[in-house]
């Protein structure tokens, strides 16, 4: 087990992460007493400076091959530099779905950096590496936010279909962008009445987990299909969508509980539009506040055309 605090950096090359290393090194706040070890697994056009390291009490290992990338090599450059800290830029182009960082202990801190002027061109070109990168971040930051104000929204809606519970950092030239959760949204959070595209229902399903109190009494309007629950109340079933998130064989689920008095009628896995209203109920397994749709009217209707909804 690595003894060090352990930041954990991921991203494609030329995103940023030798910029941010090297950046929050600088940083008052981010100095502390003890060494911080770097371990760089690529080299991009920024470079490390040994010179400048030295001055902020740190050093630079490099591990070149993906094999070498092992709990064993981690703690035998530990063992030689005896770091407080150390930082992890990881090749974005290596397996992060099949590595096990559970050996570098409870204060690992995991980030994704972005340049998002070419996120959406990895997005549609290397989409499974791109998902990983994400889901297990605690933290995603994007670089040259600014160049690409308009389509910020549409890139909070996929990283959150992804992982509902990674902070976003949007960084411009002058400073931080603090965007709207709101203006993620492909619908007027403010009206009372919603009716929702696919994409729409998708989202919907995420944010209103998120932010009950903001959906509770609303009117909602969508077509989705039937999931019939084991172990839910008897008049109770699961509306949903299949997100692609990466590839069609690697989808998630995104859904919601309805409560429908002749839910026996309806066949699982058939398709229907509906209309209802969310209400908020105590949920007996999860034991919390989750939003439900009373539905008010539902008629089945034919499978689409498309029933996987892609949110990038």
């Amino acid at each position: 087990m690595v003894k060090s605090s352990v930041y954990f950096v991921n991203g494609f090359i030329e995103s940023g992460k030798t910029y941010f290393i090297k950046n929050i090194l600088a940083q008052e706040y981010f100095k502390i007493p003890g060494k911080t070890l770097v371990i760089a697994c690529e080299e991009g056009e920024e470079e490390y400076d040994e010179t400048e390291l030295s001055e902020l009490n740190a050093t630079v290992e490099y591990i070149e091959e993906e094999k070498d990338f092992t709990q064993k090599t981690i703690e035998a450059l530990e063992k030689k530099h005896n770091p407080e800290r150390i930082m992890i830029e990881f090749n974005g182009m290596w397996n992060r779905r099949g590595l096990d960082l559970s050996w570098c202990g409870e204060e690992l801190v995991e980030m994704t950096i972005f340049d998002a002027t070419t996120f959406r061109i990895y997005s549609e070109n290397l989409r499974p590496i791109l998902a990983e990168q994400v889901r297990n971040a605690d933290v995603i930051l994007f670089y040259k936010a600014d160049l690409v104000r308009d389509q910020l929204p549409s890139f909070m809606r996929s990283l959150k279909a992804l992982n509902n519970n990674v902070a976003l950092i949007f960084r411009g030239a002058k400073g931080d962008i603090f965007l709207d959760p709101d203006e993620s949204l492909p619908y007027d959070i403010k009206a009372n009445n919603l009716e929702l595209s696919d994409v729409g229902f998708c989202v919907f399903c995420l944010d209103a987990m998120q932010r009950l109190s903001l959906y509770e009494g609303k009117n909602v309007k969508f077509s989705a299909q039937v999931h019939h629950m084991r172990d839910g109340e008897e008049f109770e079933f699961i509306a949903g969508r299949m997100v692609i998130t990466c590839c069609q064989a690697d989808m998630i689920f995104s859904g919601i509980i309805c409560e429908f008095i002749k839910v026996r009628e309806l066949e699982n896995k058939s398709w229907i539009e509906a209309e209802g209203t969310v209400r908020i109920k105590k949920d007996k397994v999860l034991k919390q506040e989750i939003p439900v749709i009373v539905i008010r009217s539902l008629k089945q209707v034919e499978a689409p055309a498309e029933p996987e909804v892609s949110l990038i």
